[in-house]
């Protein structure tokens, strides 16, 4: 096995190397710099991208930008194994912040130019721009402000047969979650609230640890065995165990879908979730955000609002590429703020930047992220670690304390996860 990998990581460098060659003929015989821009197959995003290339394309005479887009199950695989090479597959890569924790780490990544670090630093909130600081100085730049938190679905035709207002508060919320699951024995039939998939959990939890006051990264390690911690595990777990708001579907899987599915198949009443979800029930289910469903402020737990965001889609730029200064060039065009609000416009994205937020313009066309939009201030980078880990760690304890006598008690099962989640962290 350790040969075969060796002869593919030998051929696929020799093919970077070969296709770095190529490149540099087709700038020479156009008299341009070419600038090649890898980004993973979404097909609005994917017209975005080509809009924004075409137009900067035609407004100068030195650079040519050309985008590849790749599926979307190869796209990290391809990436990593490129930057880490050291030789560049491509000079601008639209990449997930959460990868670019790890390469900035090994090295990979060239600096932003102090010119766009200013402008951004000034202009955009702390989540998006968090996985790409390092000593002060920071490797990548933000597409969007990915959040999980502050907005909830709501199945409309449900609340308006019941005559049902939709709730503000988060004791509203699991009052009406209470008096409208609807179950036969361990089968849901409406769940009152589902809250049970990875991001949803965990962004919750965390969120409610800052709403109280706590704190879960401390002196450069995880902390979950805080009194904070504790009420916050103990609250959602009586959710599923006491009030039996909803199953761990979602959590485990068991029924091939996560959360929002519910709200598409008319079988859950609220579901907290990011606002990409949107698009997904339109698409899937034709359902259409108005009529079947809406989407509407889910409130802060306790007294401090505070929620944690991880860095979301992001440009940057390899440390090995030729051709870095065109690269940096077109990427401070798309951030410009009329440019990259109709990128956030086209792909229904949060902006990363304040001025496009405060720009009337914006949510004239994107009313629905008004819940999220009046909550941005109050976000925090979720931390410099990897969420995958601690989101399944999470997921794995809160199954074992709702379904088994794993852990003798909560304290034990937070005890568990912190060492678990520092463990695998290396922290």
């Amino acid at each position: 096995m350790k040969k075969v990998i060796t002869v593919f990581v030998t051929a696929l460098m020799v093919l970077l190397l070969v296709t770095s060659c190529e490149k540099g003929k087709s700038a020479a015989s156009s008299g341009k710099t070419r600038v090649e821009f890898w980004g993973h197959v979404n097909e609005s995003w994917n017209a975005s991208h080509r809009d924004v290339i075409q137009k900067y394309n035609a407004s100068q005479s030195e650079i040519e930008v050309v985008p590849t887009f790749f599926p979307y199950n190869e796209f990290e695989a391809k990436i990593q194994t490129s930057l880490m090479a050291g030789a560049a597959g491509a000079d601008v890569y639209e990449i997930w912040g959460g990868w670019g924790l790890d390469f900035v780490a090994s090295n990979a990544l060239s600096e932003v130019p102090a010119a766009l670090v200013s402008d951004l630093v000034n202009d955009c909130y702390e989540p998006v721009l968090g996985a790409f600081l390092s000593g002060n100085k920071y490797y990548g730049v933000p597409l969007e402000f990915n959040n999980e938190y502050g907005g909830m679905l709501v199945n409309k035709p449900r609340f308006q047969r019941l005559g049902i207002s939709y709730p503000q508060t988060w004791d509203q919320i699991i009052d009406v979650a209470r008096k409208t699951t609807e179950r036969r024995g361990d089968i849901f039939d409406v769940r009152g609230l589902d809250f049970t998939t990875n991001d949803t959990l965990t962004t919750t939890w965390l969120s409610m640890i800052l709403s109280k006051g706590g704190e879960y990264w401390v002196n450069g390690r995880l902390k979950f065995t805080t009194p904070e911690a504790r009420e916050a595990l103990q609250t959602l777990m009586n959710y599923i165990v006491v009030d039996r708001l909803t199953n761990l579907d979602s959590a485990t899987g068991s029924e091939g879908i996560e959360s929002w599915h519910f709200i598409g198949r008319d079988e859950a009443m609220m579901v907290p979730r990011g606002p990409w979800v949107i698009a997904e029930l339109e698409a899937e289910y034709d359902k259409k955000i108005g009529v079947d469903f809406d989407f509407v402020s889910f409130p802060f737990w306790g007294p401090t609002k505070a929620f944690p965001a991880e860095t979301g889609w992001s440009m940057c730029v390899p440390k090995s590429t030729k051709v870095a200064d065109a690269a940096w060039k077109y990427i401070t065009y798309f951030l410009e703020p009329s440019n990259l609000m109709q990128h956030n416009i086209n792909c229904a994205q949060l902006p990363p930047r304040k001025s496009i937020k405060r720009d009337p313009a914006y949510l004239r066309q994107m009313p629905f992220m008004a819940p999220i939009l009046e909550i941005l201030d109050y976000s925090r980078f979720i931390g410099p670690f990897n969420t995958e880990v601690v989101k399944a760690n999470l997921s794995q304890v809160f199954i074992a304390l709702c379904t088994t006598n794993t852990y003798a008690s909560i304290d034990a099962a937070l005890t568990d996860l912190e060492n678990q989640c520092n463990t695998e962290l290396k922290l």
